[in-house]
């Protein structure tokens, strides 16, 4: 027995499969591109020993799963037939199996979730913001002067479909019910564009709106900033929270709790991000919203799992956020300023984390890579933002974007997967 692997059968059962679904399913690179090539070559070793396996069985379920691998019925067959192997005496190329699969779960920080009951009843609606937009907004907020939480949702959306406002809307639509006091928080929404493209439909909704000139690529750094900066009251504690994130009922509550603790300075809310796609986030918004549960059924939803993944909501106190200057404003487009905000708050605050559930509703990737693959803000050093002028000013694209920091070729991380997701079919 090895101290470092386990042997429970269906954990390695799990691994196996998990692991042939993040290999095969053309979202997975779409939930996070880095981290799918990071783990590719785990879980191609994965899927080349499956079908090396000498269970005639066990490869046909295999082949089965990676031809459908939103099929419930086909996960929980080979699932079965797997931890069935797994309980008995394994020959050699069981044994390989079994360790590729734990290595692959193991190194990858992209994990799968099909639930049992995924698909069994489809919802048909809430695929645009006009359909959110017939939900009641939820009660008004309070006296800003009495609110020690505020919630920062930095927002853009130029898509022809406005699938991020769609989600934007059920975010807020989440955040109006909660079983905190209502007078207690107020969330304020900084849409940074080059004019208030979506403020007449994000006001009934949200507590505060404010709108910042911003041309070029989405500066979420500078957006947060300019919310915490300026937001009305005097607040004690600040969420960042984004716009794709559907909230559970105690999801404020809970959080602000956690404050009570002495020396606590911030915390994220989570370990793991969910990302839905597109079903499953219909079905998370009828049954959050629409049927006013406190929270979503788990087994009913399909996600790929992202591990420690930084940023998506993170809880802070006021002072601990402006004492390091709040986020890099250094950073343009997507990626990298949330992974640098975490590490200067664990470097310079007391800043836990915790194992909440956390629904990242589904929209069409934006990231932006190098022509190098890396992030287009893989240049800025972490841990090094030293603001040289007041943070969060909301002037200060009026002129126009900041010199491009990256000028080098740029692609859509969209265009990278569709190649590589050829190239897998083609192997396959």
């Amino acid at each position: 027995m090895s101290l470092v692997q386990p042997s429970h059968p269906q954990t390695l059962a799990s691994a196996v499969a998990d692991s042939l679904v993040v290999a095969a399913d053309p979202q997975a690179p779409e939930s996070s591109i880095f981290y799918w090539e990071r783990g590719r070559p785990y879980t191609r070793a994965v899927v080349d020993a499956v079908r090396d396996v000498d269970d005639v069985e066990v490869r046909r379920l295999a082949e089965a799963l990676l031809a459908d691998t939103r099929n419930p019925r086909a996960y929980a067959a080979l699932h079965r037939a797997l931890t069935a192997l797994a309980a008995a005496p394994p020959s050699d190329k069981v044994a390989a199996l079994f360790a590729h699969g734990w290595r692959a779960e193991s190194n990858c920080r992209l994990g799968s979730h099909l639930g049992a009951l995924y698909g069994t009843r489809p919802v048909r609606r809430w695929a645009s913001f006009e359909e959110l937009r017939t939900l009641p907004p939820g009660p008004p907020p309070g006296d800003p002067a009495r609110a020690q939480i505020l919630v920062v949702v930095p927002f853009r959306d130029r898509t022809p479909d406005r699938t991020r406002l769609r989600n934007l809307l059920a975010c807020l639509a989440s955040l109006r019910d909660q079983s905190a006091p209502r007078e207690e928080y107020r969330v304020l929404v900084v849409e940074a564009d080059t004019e208030p493209r979506s403020q007449q439909v994000i006001e009934p909704y949200a507590d505060d709106y404010l709108w910042v000139h911003k041309d070029g690529l989405f500066n979420k750094s500078w957006a947060v900033n300019v919310g915490v900066v300026n937001a009305p009251g005097d607040p004690e504690v600040v969420c960042i929270l984004d716009a794709d994130v559907l909230a559970d009922r105690d999801f404020v509550a809970r959080n602000a709790r956690r404050f009570n603790r002495p020396g606590t300075m911030g915390h994220l809310s989570y370990r793991d991000m969910w990302c839905l796609d597109a079903e499953s986030t219909a079905y998370a918004i009828e049954q959050r919203l629409a049927q006013g549960s406190a929270q979503v059924d788990p087994d009913r939803l399909r996600a790929f799992v992202l591990r420690r993944p930084p940023g998506c909501c993170v809880w802070v106190r006021r002072s601990a956020f402006l004492r390091i200057d709040g986020m890099d404003e250094r950073f343009e487009g997507w990626g990298g300023e949330d992974n640098d905000f975490s590490y200067r708050m664990d470097t310079n605050s007391a800043f836990d984390s915790y194992d909440d559930p956390l629904l990242h509703m589904y929209h069409p990737s934006s990231a932006l890579l190098r022509a190098d693959g890396e992030l287009i803000n893989a240049h800025i050093p972490a841990l090094t933002w030293r603001a040289e002028t007041p943070i969060g000013d909301p002037k200060r694209f009026v002129d126009g974007p900041a010199p491009a920091s990256y000028d080098g070729e740029v692609r859509l991380a969209t265009q990278v997967m569709t190649g590589i997701t050829e190239r897998e079919a083609s192997s396959a």
